[in-house]
């Protein structure tokens, strides 16, 4: 999936920096770099723009009080010198916040979460045709239920799969990269390596747990942020 993506930010250096590193990225494409937020404007009147890299201190109107005023909201990484912003971003449901001089690896850390974000938004589906899957076990095949799924744990080459109506999970012989491509994003999530889980039975989110009825899971710094902005949608 290819990403339009947008620079806003007022030091020349700074958007030199973004678009070296946007350029490096196959699946970005860098449509505009902005010295500032009015001049941003007509790119999002011409093209989509799914991804936008906002300082936030800029002179006349800050990343936030323009991020606010935008009537379609895109994803937004917050690239700023100044850390005692991360909080208000945060809130504003920003995929990241990247503190100046931006590493490569942790630039390339913060398009992945937006990859994975903008990719459960734009594949959300408003008619599902089917509410179930065919799973092979190991000696046959069952039919399950999305809605009887509470959570997906994987282990190795298999996965186990828990069931709400049953205590003893069911056994698969498929990972759980190949559940994560099965199962309809818009209802189930990734929170771990080993995890996941469906949007339906999470009772509870904490900062690096996740609650399913009596059931409590780890929730990865890597996942932690798409949910929250997925929970965020919900709100």
């Amino acid at each position: 999936m290819n990403l339009n993506c947008l620079i806003i930010d007022d030091e020349p250096w700074a958007l030199d920096l973004m678009e070296d590193f946007i350029r490096k990225m196959p699946n970005l494409r860098l449509v505009g770099r902005c010295e500032g937020p009015m001049a941003a404007m007509p790119y999002f009147e011409k093209e989509e723009i799914d991804l936008v890299f906002l300082d936030i201190r800029m002179p006349d109107l800050s990343g936030i009080q323009f991020l606010k005023i935008l009537p379609k909201k895109p994803a937004v990484i917050f690239v700023t010198a100044y850390h005692e912003f991360a909080v208000e971003g945060y809130e504003l449901d920003a995929i990241d916040y990247l503190l100046k001089p931006v590493p490569f690896d942790r630039f390339v850390a913060a398009v992945n979460k937006a990859s994975e974000y903008i990719g459960y938004r734009k594949n959300k589906s408003p008619q599902r045709k089917d509410d179930f899957l065919f799973i092979k076990t190991a000696h046959k095949i069952q039919k399950l239920f999305y809605h009887d799924i509470i959570y997906l744990e994987g282990l190795k080459d298999y996965t186990r799969i828990h069931l709400a109506d049953s205590k003893k999970p069911v056994v698969t012989l498929q990972s759980l990269k190949y559940y994560e491509t099965r199962l309809p994003n818009e209802d189930f999530i990734r929170i771990h390596r080993s995890y996941i889980v469906s949007l339906r039975k999470v009772d509870t989110v904490s900062r690096k747990t996740v609650f399913l009825g009596e059931t409590e899971l780890p929730c990865s710094e890597h996942y932690k942020d798409l949910l929250y902005n997925i929970i965020g949608e919900k709100l």
